[in-house]
């Protein structure tokens, strides 16, 4: 983040719906507290529709049912009602919070639709069906550790992973930071939400994160 540039949005990207309350609830509580826009992108995976399409994939509507082939009608059918019930998390959110988030729909696979979020965002938060359980409720973040140096690009990350600790009334710590971040650094990091500079994050690793983070820049 550049302090002489103007704010830009905040962007939370998800690809499970079911999962969704706590990112959403993040996101909500750190774009009031910044007074930010809040976008959510929403992941359809592709994965999903390349499996069905495999000969071997079968259904069963009930127990007493024969097995047929699965109709990728089934898969869209399936994607419209995770929307929908996404659209009512966030009027639900939208008004805890007073914010007005946006919704923009995408497929593809997760962690490539994180590197392609626009420059406009210089908040983005990573939430994903494996990051959180399946069916969970909603989870309080009690901790926030940050990767950082003594730059100052490096400080304004410390400012804003104060800010999001606070607006989440969690505690926050800092780490010394590298060039870049390897996915054994997040694992073995302790801590409910990692801050990290948006540059230092590769694809590769965030296919392999399993918790959320918060990138912090705008793309390159």
């Amino acid at each position: 983040m550049n302090a002489d540039e103007p704010a830009g949005r905040i962007t939370v990207v998800l690809d499970d719906v079911v999962a969704a309350a706590t990112p959403l609830a993040w996101s909500s509580a750190l774009a009031r507290a910044l007074q930010r826009e809040l976008r959510v992108l929403y992941v359809e995976r592709t994965e999903v529709l390349t499996a069905a399409a495999l000969p071997i994939t079968q259904a069963l509507a009930h127990a007493a049912a024969p097995w047929v082939p699965y109709d990728q009608a089934d898969i869209e059918r399936g994607f419209r009602l995770q929307v929908v019930r996404l659209q009512e998390l966030m009027r639900r959110v939208g008004e805890q919070h007073a914010l007005r988030p946006t919704l923009q729909i995408v497929r593809g696979a997760l962690h490539h639709a994180v590197m392609d979020v626009d420059g406009e965002s210089d908040l983005v938060l990573v939430s994903a069906a494996a990051l959180l359980p399946t069916a969970a409720p909603l989870q309080r973040c009690r901790s926030v550790l940050v990767w950082s140096d003594d730059s100052e690009s490096g400080l304004q990350l410390v400012e804003v992973a104060t800010r999001c600790a606070l607006s989440l009334g969690a505690t926050r710590r800092v780490v010394h930071a590298k060039a870049q971040v390897e996915e054994g650094d997040m694992q073995r990091a302790q801590a409910d939400l990692l801050v990290l500079p948006r540059a230092a994050v590769s694809a590769r690793v965030l296919a392999g994160v399993r918790r959320p983070l918060l990138l912090v820049g705008r793309k390159g």
